[in-house]
């Protein structure tokens, strides 16, 4: 997570859970129509009296639906901490995915040329932006570096949001 000091921390997800379920809650008792969690991690289902969207639950269904019935799914999955990248393969093998992960910070854009040339890979059916702080120009330059199909985590699940408030 970035800080208001611009310095960056890992916190484990399993502490955050907790802390999310309760701002879920608070969210919805303080009139939220619906609730976003800012993070692509896996997290769990949220019992909450408002629809709760869950970057990491609802990826992969777009995922799923965007590639061939019959095609391996085979993915270039990005994640913003080299830390995380053997829980976000096994996370979207879990999926159902054949993951390739990479990772690259939404807040060091040089890490992206070293994650293109990895996701220029022909065999993969797409690319997932997997991190809520990556920009609509980290995708454009993943975009062009790679020649597959990007999909931003945030603008993605900001549409279902927005489909939900109707808006």
């Amino acid at each position: 997570m970035k800080l208001r000091d611009g310095t960056t921390r890992e916190v484990e997800r399993d502490r955050l859970i907790p802390y999310v379920h309760r701002r879920c809650h608070e969210l919805a008792t303080e009139g939220a129509d619906a609730v976003v969690v800012l993070c692509a991690g896996a997290f769990p289902d949220m019992d909450c009296q408002v629809p709760v969207l869950i970057p990491g639950r609802i990826l992969p269904g777009i995922v799923r639906a965007l590639i061939p019935q019959g095609r391996r799914g085979r993915v270039g999955i990005i994640t913003p901490v080299r830390g995380q990248i053997p829980a976000a393969e096994n996370k979207w093998r879990a999926d159902g995915f054949d993951p390739v992960v990479v990772s690259a910070s939404p807040f060091n854009h040089s890490e992206i040329e070293t994650a293109a040339k990895v996701m220029a890979d022909p065999d993969l059916e797409l690319v997932v932006l997997d991190c809520m702080g990556h920009s609509s120009e980290y995708k454009q330059e993943f975009q062009r570096r790679t020649g597959h199909l990007v999909l931003l985590t945030s603008s993605t699940v900001a549409r279902l949001a927005g489909e939900l408030l109707g808006r």
